[in-house]
């Protein structure tokens, strides 16, 4: 037998439905905020800007565009022409690097999203088990 939701169970899930994307907006543009500081932090650690011959501007100038108009690949590219064989591990440390920031905002924003309305889920729960157990008037 398929057991009916209860009202507040409709509007737990239509509340959950309606965050989501919200919570997914924020938590894209801080994960594109997060992947420009790795870019940056990644040109300033190896300065990259050395690897650019034709560049007469400033470190600070090439860093902020660069940041911007590369990505991790092209910036890789520059990596090797400027490291060679220790390419591959600065490359992999990097990776690593992003890999963790990226699932901490991950994490965070999915906890952010689903701790609140888990609590609220749990209320509806035991509010339905008390009405359920509790003796008539």
């Amino acid at each position: 037998m398929i057991r009916r939701l209860a009202w507040w169970q409709w509007a737990w899930l239509l509340l959950a439905a309606g965050s989501l994307p919200l919570a997914a907006y924020y938590g894209y543009q801080e994960s594109q905020q997060v992947a420009r500081a790795l870019r940056v932090q990644l040109i300033q650690r190896h300065s990259l800007w050395e690897a650019d011959p034709q560049y007469r501007g400033t470190p600070q100038a090439w860093t902020r565009f660069a940041s911007a108009l590369l990505d991790i690949d092209q910036l890789m590219e520059r990596v090797r022409a400027k490291h060679g064989a220790l390419a591959a591990q600065i490359e992999l440390e990097f990776r690593r690097d992003a890999a963790l920031a990226h699932g901490k905002v991950i994490g965070v924003y999915l906890l952010g999203w689903g701790a609140p309305l888990g609590l609220l889920y749990g209320a509806g729960r035991l509010y339905q088990r008390r009405k359920r157990h509790s003796p008539p008037r």
